[in-house]
């Protein structure tokens, strides 16, 4: 059996996005930014999925690239959709603030990075295998 022989540069950027994605969420469960308790509640709870979701997505990437490719294209729609919706906020609301456009940025980066495998994208194999 070899390892390593069909895992590819898209395949290895997206699953180091998968990970950047779970330490987003893990940050998210240990310093909750509401003051209210429901408010620390609801963001844990959305934490949860944040790592949980990436986590099975980079799990499957390895495992199945096939169905994991699927799953990440999921992920990165949901990190488009965020990406658009925070665009819209700052065009609709007339923000000038910088820092609130960075968040966007990486939502951006996020969604293309997860898109890589099923787009096809970066698809050079590594060269070599270790045989198992």
């Amino acid at each position: 059996m070899h390892v390593l022989a069909n895992l590819n540069l898209a395949v290895m950027i997206a699953v180091i996005a998968c990970c950047l994605g779970g330490v987003m969420g893990g940050l998210r469960i240990a310093r909750p930014r509401s003051v209210k308790a429901r408010g620390r509640a609801e963001e844990r709870a959305f934490a949860g999925m944040l790592i949980l979701s990436h986590a099975g997505a980079a799990m499957a990437l390895g495992y199945a690239p096939s169905i994991g490719r699927l799953m990440a294209a999921a992920l990165a729609l949901g990190w488009l959709g965020s990406a658009v919706g925070r665009t819209l906020s700052l065009a609709l609301d007339r923000h000038g603030d910088p820092m609130l456009r960075q968040p966007a940025i990486l939502e951006l980066l996020m969604a293309l990075a997860l898109a890589l495998p099923w787009l096809g994208l970066g698809a050079a194999s590594f060269g070599g295998s270790v045989e198992v």
